[in-house]
């Protein structure tokens, strides 16, 4: 049984110039455990400290500074890709989205270094493989680059053929993001921060797949579920939530997504008014959290 996460990998080889394959390999064995969570650490902070500069519209600012560093970790380049992505959706800038895909394409193939040749399941009935915590924040990055990649295949091409591939990703961004949070088990991680930040990351995913997919006329859903996707939107909002109240490092996008649910999409949809109690307090929490952003 091939591993749904090294599939996954191989759509986005697709988009590679070099069609020589890419194997998997693990990063390497001369750095220890503790080593590895040491930097795992600093680089989550560095990266929140880079989400800040976002949050007080310093975008440019912090373009460049995950540009400069989009080398020296998953989290680094994926900050990269997320505010190219930022950028090229606000531009459609054909020069943007070019700079986009090529910044996602280092995303990937940086967190292929940390899957080894695990399926999912293990066959063995003695003993069962579990994922490091490195591991599971690499299939974290690659599930939220996959995702970017796919709504990138929409701006950059609207015809059948992009259609369909970015289809194809985002059903593949759903299994992973659907079998992180059967993983997402705070004793596998070394830290609390650690288990936050990925943490914030499933429930983003989750939550914003069950948000779009629940949302969709009921015609389109019941393709949808034969195809194997499921939504439930209370489930989606609740996730939303506790992601974007957390201090995980997709808090701020898990608000965005709750904001623009309640006070813009629940109109178009239809289906609700939006609450704009839950807003107001999604907005409250953010103002207490950077009163001195103007």
């Amino acid at each position: 049984m091939e591993n749904v996460f090294e599939d996954a990998l191989e759509s986005l080889d697709d988009d590679n110039d070099n069609p020589q394959k890419t194997y998997l390999h693990k990063p390497s064995l001369s750095k220890t455990h503790e080593e590895s969570t040491n930097d795992l650490t600093q680089s989550l902070v560095e990266c929140q400290q880079i989400i800040q500069l976002i949050l007080e519209n310093r975008l440019n600012e912090a373009l460049k500074k995950t540009k400069e560093q989009e080398n020296r970790s998953l989290y680094h380049s994926l900050l990269h890709s997320s505010i190219s992505f930022m950028q090229a959706g606000m531009t459609f800038n054909q020069d943007d989205i070019e700079a986009t895909i090529q910044a996602l394409r280092h995303t990937t193939n940086m967190s292929k270094k940390y899957e080894p040749y695990r399926p999912w399941i293990t066959f063995s009935l003695t003993s069962k493989s579990v994922m490091t915590e490195d591991e599971l924040h690499a299939k974290l990055v690659y599930a939220e680059a996959l995702l970017i990649r796919a709504l990138l295949t929409f701006i950059q091409d609207q015809g059948l053929f992009s259609f369909i591939s970015g289809a194809l990703k985002i059903k593949e961004c759903h299994d992973l993001f659907a079998k992180l949070a059967k993983n997402n088990d705070p004793s596998r991680f070394s830290s609390t921060l650690s288990h936050e930040h990925f943490d914030s990351g499933v429930r983003m995913g989750n939550g914003a797949f069950n948000l779009m997919i629940a949302n969709l006329p009921q015609r389109i859903i019941r393709y949808l579920e034969f195809a194997g996707f499921s939504g439930d939107k209370d489930f989606g909002l609740n996730e939303l939530e506790k992601s974007a109240m957390s201090k995980g490092l997709r808090a701020p996008l898990s608000a965005l997504l709750l904001l623009g649910y309640h006070t813009y999409a629940a109109h178009i949809f239809g289906n609700s008014d939006g609450d704009l109690e839950k807003a107001n307090m999604v907005i409250e929490h953010y103002l207490k959290k950077n009163s001195t952003v103007s």
